[in-house]
């Protein structure tokens, strides 16, 4: 009759150090990352609602701003060396950087736009 082999225990200095199971301790150890990607969503918000033109560059006054702050908390986050934070802070900090140039952001996104549905509409028509 075959045995039934025992479990595998992982050895001490494999186990977990510390539990990230409450978004509370999750964020704990990465403030500045998170501090970047909300400044970055706010910046960008805060830029496409005070757009006048659609397509026209926005004010200066209020992008720039925005992203010294989100590019602060960004090389803060990166100088802490935040654990796991390596994809949050650059999704702030993009979002900030489109801000700045937001006209062309949306243009070039509509451009891309359109050419995906033209690459789906002929790839469902060959």
């Amino acid at each position: 009759m075959p045995s039934v082999p025992e479990p595998l225990i992982k050895p001490d200095h494999l186990k977990p150090v510390e539990d990230d199971s409450s978004a509370g301790a999750w964020i704990g150890k990465r403030k500045f990352a998170v501090a970047a990607s909300v400044l970055g969503v706010l910046s960008f918000f805060i830029v496409a609602v005070t757009q006048t033109e659609f397509w026209a560059t926005p004010d200066w006054r209020v992008s720039v701003p925005g992203f010294a702050l989100t590019a602060i908390a960004s090389g803060l986050s990166l100088a802490r060396r935040e654990p796991k934070g390596y994809w949050i802070w650059p999704l702030g900090l993009a979002l900030a950087a489109a801000s700045i140039v937001l006209g062309w952001f949306f243009m070039i996104a509509i451009v891309v736009a359109g050419a995906a549905l033209l690459m789906l509409i002929l790839h469902a028509l060959l």
